[in-house]
């Protein structure tokens, strides 16, 4: 067998490994469960296929992102590496096949997310196959008291019972000391190595900026970016919007959430990533497994609801090793904003209770009975029904679904959309030979004024309260017109479904997850207060704010955030210095205008004119009669 350098060598093409990789790849091959929690851009994946392939056996890699998923298998393919991943949509004979394949085909990587492995099927095959290692991404998943719980990764621990000597490797970017305590138990992992790098980013500017006009401050930092560019945002609206005005500005934009397609994602991706549509706003949905090395800003216009989720969001820049910066702007509506969402609507026990009892009597699930029967889900009906505040409904049922009392269908929160493909005035000459589709097509126009402009997310209920034409009624006209390529739809005739886990026994049922509830509201409150305090926060860098939230007390200043910078503008200090070599390198192909730096650059146009004078000071820059520099 080959060793784990020449295996580098042979399929990743690098003559040396990252930081820590080698010796986490030496604890798996020496039989030992090992954490490798390494910052994003780390290089956590080779820390698995590394070992994996320098044994006999496939490597199972449980993964909670399809796209990170795909991703992953179509790279190892590309280095002549049998691998493959059982995603969604997969029909019986097709998830036979695979299995077969894995199972004989000599495969070395299977690709799984944690809800697949429920299936007895692939519990099954899994049992027969040579495991040489189980690798756990994102393991922080499996904590509740992480930010990304998922109660699937609950399951993982079967394939500990059914391959109890085959080593298993989590890996993470972001755990707290907490976290990764309540991560190794949730895992079963026996006297693991635990393998930590720094969490500090030298080259990533963290920003903190308060502002009135944000997409004002948006395009002033977008219009001479060079690289990729992110900009978070916290609804599907906001990043259709944001994107729109920015594109009407001329900085070629395009969005990203969980209501677009598959093919739309897929899309989208590809043209960002290959720079012809260089800014993505997105939702939190432009998740995990993001791989791009040259996206120069990461900007945040709403506050993010914990430090988690913002390292991991903002970690996404930089990854090249090049400078780059992470930036919020907000306000003080931010603020308040944040506690409205994620702490004030909090779900009490009490809450629960009458949720849970909703629940079973919309339902009409006896007491005592229920246990894994699956309803259709209508959420805005149920809200409706029994009157009650959407956003506290919503927090609750995902509160249930964490602790276990039900599951809700990946799909929970996606709407029908519709977009019409005609012209106002050739869609009313239509209406005018369909009385049926007048009615609902003009009650359309009136609630939805965008809905020519993009696919704009509609209410079925709504429309059949403001029409007097049922559900179903509205379904067979809209789907008429889109065979006629009159409107183009995307149907969810449900929000969800709902799965209940265990019979219901109403207070009964909530009292024996009450103290759970009380701690994880507890712990929602700390992470939003985490956040005000980091916003809050301006006489402290920002990066040693961040990496001490993540246990690392040893860190220094990184002379770069929006902190260090207003503390330290001598010459010498290590923005000048970054700045200073900036300018020089760009120098070196010709002589430039200011202006032209700083297009070419990710710095503020007030600095680079600062250092331009501090190097002509010096003598190692010049300037010539057209006004522009260059180095002596």
């Amino acid at each position: 067998m080959k060793t784990p350098l020449q295996i580098l060598e042979k399929y990743w093409g690098y003559t040396s490994f990252k930081p820590s990789q080698e010796s986490i790849i030496e604890s798996v091959l020496d039989g030992k469960d090992t954490v490798a929690l390494l910052p994003t851009g780390g290089g956590k994946s080779i820390c698995f296929q590394v070992p994996a392939l320098a044994q006999e056996g496939i490597c199972i890699v449980v993964s909670p992102l399809v796209a990170l998923m795909n991703d992953q298998v179509k790279s190892l393919k590309i280095k002549d590496i049998k691998a493959l991943a059982i995603t969604g949509g997969v029909s019986f004979s097709e998830l036979n096949t695979l299995l077969d394949n894995a199972s004989y085909g000599n495969y070395k990587f299977l690709y799984l997310s944690p809800e697949r492995l429920q299936q007895d099927i692939v519990q099954n095959y899994i049992k027969q196959m040579n495991v040489c290692l189980i690798a756990v991404d994102e393991a922080h998943c499996i904590s509740q008291w992480g930010n990304d719980f998922r109660p699937a990764y609950k399951n993982i621990t079967i394939l500990r019972e059914q391959h109890p000597l085959t080593p298993i490797i989590a890996l993470t970017a972001t755990a707290t000391p907490e976290v990764l305590e309540d991560t190794i138990v949730s895992l079963q992992l026996e006297l693991p190595k635990v393998y930590k790098n720094s969490f500090t980013r030298p080259l990533l500017a963290y920003h903190i900026q308060e502002v009135t006009d944000k997409l004002y401050h948006i395009e002033q930092l977008l219009k001479t970016n060079t690289g990729n560019a992110i900009v978070y945002v916290r609804s599907r609206s906001a990043a259709i919007e944001t994107s729109k005005h920015l594109n009407s500005l001329g900085i070629k934009s395009t969005f990203y959430h969980g209501g677009i397609t598959k093919e739309e994602k897929i899309q989208r991706l590809a043209l960002w990533k290959d720079g012809s549509v260089p800014t993505m706003i997105a939702t939190n949905a432009f998740g995990m497994g993001i791989d791009q090395p040259n996206v120069r800003f990461v900007i945040h216009i709403q506050l993010p609801d914990s430090l988690e989720s913002y390292f991991q969001e903002a970690g996404r820049a930089g990854r090249d090793g090049q400078y780059a910066k992470a930036i919020i702007l907000y306000s003080e509506y931010d603020k308040k904003l944040v506690e409205k969402q994620f702490v004030s609507s909090l779900a009490t026990p009490k809450d629960l209770k009458l949720l849970y009892r909703n629940l079973n009597n919309y339902f009409q699930i006896p007491y005592g009975e229920g246990s894994y029967t699956e309803h259709n889900f209508n959420f805005v009906d149920f809200c409706e029904t029994y009157k009650r505040n959407t956003l506290l409904t919503y927090n609750g049922l995902q509160t249930l679904d964490r602790l276990g009392v039900l599951q809700l269908s990946q799909q929970f929160g996606r709407y029908s959309t519709a977009q019409f493909l005609l012209t106002s005035e050739a869609l009313l000459r239509y209406f005018k030979t369909n009385t049926k589709a007048s009615v609902i097509g003009k009650t359309m126009l009136r609630l939805y004024p965008g809905i020519f402009e993009i696919k704009t997310k509609i209410n079925l209920d709504l429309i059949s309260k403001k029409t007097g034409v049922k559900i179903p009624e509205i379904i067979s006209e809209l789907k008429k017109m889109e065979k006629e390529e009159i409107v183009l739809l995307q149907l969810k005739t449900t929000d969800a479904s709902i799965t209940f886990l265990i019979p219901r026994e109403d207070d009964k049922t909530i009292n024996s997850i009450a103290k759970d509830v009380k701690q994880q509201n507890e712990k929602k409150k700390k992470k939003v207060a985490s956040v005000l305090s980091y916003v809050a926060n301006n006489k402290e860098c920002k990066s040693l704010q961040l990496v001490r939230y993540f246990g690392e007390d040893n860190a220094t200043q990184c002379g770069i955030c929006s902190v260090c910078t207003k503390k330290d503008t001598s010459i010498g200090s290590k923005e000048t210095n970054l700045v200073a070599d900036t300018i020089l390198n760009l120098l070196e192909e010709r002589e430039m205008t200011s202006r032209e730096i700083s297009e070419k650059s990710t710095f503020d146009d007030k600095i680079i004119l600062t250092v331009l004078k501090l190097l002509v000071d010096k003598g190692t820059v010049a300037i010539n009669f057209k006004n522009q520099y260059y180095k002596v």
